[in-house]
């Protein structure tokens, strides 16, 4: 009997017409071509992004104290009364004692590395992003734009198949395609480009990035600048035209990554690559350019990797048979239930579990899909995304970094302590000085306590995290000079950037807290 509802009328079009030899089956076909990701891209971001959270738990070991328990600058106190937008989100924010910072650091480090081989990976990699979102929520101080983007994009290619690949599930699997084509692996194509293209929509609103001015702005700010980018502000006319490069990659990104096929896509992503790496010696921004990177490698085609790997000598290629692996050599514990399930006779209820997890896999995937698309447009169109504050509390999708200007002027700190005998010294042991330093970007230990000291000194006198940090100031200088501390003073030097090439005027001085100790 045949179907004759509207709907199946509908149905029955529509597959006549994106049918092959239909009329938009060119269309399709070339659609799909464009957005087939290779399975080895994809096994390349999950090391890329593994390795990432690796690197992030060392940079903020050395800080562990300060920054994440009651001892530091950021108590549970502090804490449970500032970024209230991430409340209730943390477990870290369980207890402010160190030996237990230190076991959830060693945890996620744990986690990170089997994901990076690949063992288990979309549970350990959804475990690791439940800890990168405590970690995140227990300090939003000194988080910056690569955090939000590490935070946003490892979700998102959790709904792909990370593990298809190069991984331990691919050994013990046996089998793996070659391409996969989804919502999910769409939206972690469209995640780039969204922050891209709101990112030029954005600098178009200010008046120097498509002035070509920008670059040179952005390099004079001493604050910013490290190694080779203390050098770039002396070659106007290299920054302009590096300016121009970086504003043409932001702005045609949907042109240039999403068009093209084959060696001209994988040569386009290798330009951006090279470009987002170009900040590694130039600008402190933590590690935003390799969070970058990595957003980018699904686009590179199976051209590349097949080129790659003719370079690579076959024993290197050769996948390790499973029994090499020892235990990790056993079926997954889902598989063996799923087995003794089939001998027992519940076949049947095995499919339809597969097949219930796959639509939710893949209804999760156009639900992000959708995320992406309309909180990334609604940043910068004119309207308001329903529950913004709500749904971007964890997967922001604002994208400003240096728009709509960069900024023209830098900033350091610097810390006095009054001793009890009345004399005046550097809190942390710093001579007290009040002239330009050499270069302030050395000022600061890391980018991270560049970032905290945004709210301490925006916090003002009364701000909880200022008198939380001048509080802690006050016991680290009783520690060195081991003597009791009156008062504690923080000094703002804000200079203006020499964006000419030669500094125009002084520093300007402005005392952000003064604080008696032990109040």
């Amino acid at each position: 009997m045949t179907d004759s509802t509207p709907l199946a009328r509908l149905r029955a079009s529509a597959s006549r017409l994106f049918a092959a030899g239909g009329p938009f089956a060119p269309v399709v076909a070339a659609v799909r071509r464009r957005l087939r990701v290779d399975t080895r891209a994809l096994a390349a971001m999950r090391i890329l992004l593994g390795t990432i959270l690796l690197i992030d738990l060392a940079h903020r070991a050395p800080g562990i104290e300060k920054y994440y328990t009651n001892s530091g600058v950021y108590p549970l106190a502090v804490h449970e009364a500032t970024y209230t937008q991430f409340a209730g989100l943390s477990i870290h924010a369980l207890s402010g004692a160190l030996w237990f910072q230190q076991l959830l650091f060693l945890i996620a480090g744990v986690l990170a590395l089997a994901f990076v081989v690949g063992y288990r990976t979309r549970l350990v990699g959804f475990c690791s992003f439940v800890l990168l979102v405590s970690l995140h929520a227990r300090n939003p101080a000194v988080l910056n734009g690569g955090d939000i983007l590490l935070r946003t994009l490892l979700p998102l290619a959790l709904l792909t198949p990370l593990g298809e690949r190069w991984s331990i599930d691919a050994v013990r699997r046996g089998s793996y395609r070659e391409t996969v084509l989804s919502a999910a692996t769409t939206a972690l194509l469209a995640q780039p480009l969204i922050v891209f293209t709101q990112n030029a929509v954005l600098k178009h609103r200010g008046e120097t990035w498509y002035a070509g001015e920008a670059l040179q702005i952005a390099f004079a700010n001493d604050v910013m600048t490290v190694w080779l980018g203390n050098y770039l502000s002396a070659y106007p006319l290299l920054l302009e035209v590096l300016n121009w490069g970086w504003v043409t990659l932001l702005a045609g990104s949907v042109v240039f990554l999403l068009l093209p096929t084959g060696r001209l896509r994988a040569a386009v992503v290798v330009v951006y690559i090279g470009a987002f790496l170009g900040m590694l010696p130039t600008l402190m921004v933590g590690l935003f350019q390799f969070v970058l990177v990595a957003s980018v490698l699904p686009y590179l085609p199976p051209s590349f990797f097949d080129t790659v790997a003719r370079l690579v000598p076959e024993s290197v290629q050769t996948q390790p048979p499973p029994t090499r692996l020892g235990w990790f050599s056993r079926p997954p514990i889902e598989q063996r239930w799923f087995d003794r399930l089939r001998r027992r006779g519940h076949g049947n209820a095995v499919d339809y579990m597969r097949a219930y997890g796959q639509s939710v896999l893949t209804m999760l995937g156009v639900i992000a899909l959708l995320f992406v698309l309309v909180y990334g447009v609604g940043h910068v169109a004119d309207y308001d995304p329903p529950y913004e504050a709500e749904a971007t509390a964890v997967l922001d999708q604002s994208w400003g970094l240096y728009a709509p200007n960069p900024s023209d002027s830098y900033s350091w700190y610097v810390v006095e302590a009054e001793l009890a005998d009345g004399s005046t010294v550097g809190a942390f042991g710093t001579n007290v000085s009040f002239d330009r330093p050499p270069d302030a970007a050395q000022t600061y230990t890391t980018f991270r306590e560049r970032k905290f000291m945004s709210p301490v000194d925006s916090g003002g006198q009364d701000g909880l995290i200022a008198q939380s940090y001048a509080d802690w100031a006050c016991r680290q200088a009783a520690d060195r000079y081991d003597t009791t501390v009156s008062s504690i003073t923080v000094h703002e030097l804000i200079q203006a950037s020499p964006v000419d090439g030669a500094y125009t005027s002084d520093p300007v001085h402005d005392t952000v807290i003064d604080y008696q100790c032990g109040t």
